[in-house]
């Protein structure tokens, strides 16, 4: 855990800050097992016993940051929730604009991404809780009538993981986030969404 202390003015939560930093650097490079707080002090530039003010452990250095990452992740997918008013002609919008809010996530700090979401042995725990909210999720969209239900919504959240795993490996200097939303959720509409299987032309 965090430690609890009294070093909480501007030059404490700086060094707090350059902790932070200076840990997702290091946990990202070397991976869990492999880090020291003796890498981590060296990476900020501060003392070792510095780093036991704000951090009881690796482990609680680790786990903050996990943490932090799988709570961005479960407020990201609540609100891609899609109501049941959602108007045919506006959900691909709206899911395009889910798949945004998530790969701008997944990008906006690529270290945190792949220490929470890519890395043993965060990232296991991180799925499993993931596929459950997107789950959920899918659920209330298929009593909605949104989402298909020949199809159970585990499967369909899975696409979606697999989708993002993939989509957000990509660099940014070769596609923009908003591209690739456009492509998620066009195959996730084309292969889900009742309302656009409905409109897709039959085979004779």
């Amino acid at each position: 855990m965090e430690q609890a202390t009294s070093q909480c003015g501007p030059r404490g939560q700086a060094t707090k800050e350059r902790l932070r930093r200076a840990s997702i650097r290091v946990f990202a490079l070397k991976g869990f097992h492999d880090t020291k707080v003796s890498d981590i002090v060296a990476e900020a530039g501060v003392s070792q016993p510095a780093f036991y003010i704000y951090f009881a452990s690796k482990e609680a250095a680790y786990e903050a940051l996990v943490r932090e990452f799988r709570t961005a992740l479960r407020e990201a997918t609540q609100q891609c929730l899609l109501m049941p008013d959602t108007a045919p002609e506006a959900l691909y919008g709206k899911v395009r604009a889910s798949f945004e809010l998530a790969l701008n996530l997944l990008g906006r700090d690529r270290d945190l991404t792949k220490i929470g979401f890519y890395q043993v042995p965060a990232s296991q725990v991180t799925r499993q809780q993931f596929l459950g909210w997107i789950v959920s999720n899918m659920m209330q969209e298929q009593r909605s009538g949104i989402l298909r239900t020949d199809i159970p919504a585990t499967h369909q959240a899975r696409l979606v993981i697999g989708l993002l795993d993939q989509m957000g490996q990509i660099p940014e200097q070769d596609a923009a986030s908003e591209d690739l939303a456009g492509i998620c959720a066009r195959m996730f509409c084309d292969a889900l969404a009742t309302q656009f299987i409905a409109s897709m032309p039959q085979p004779d």
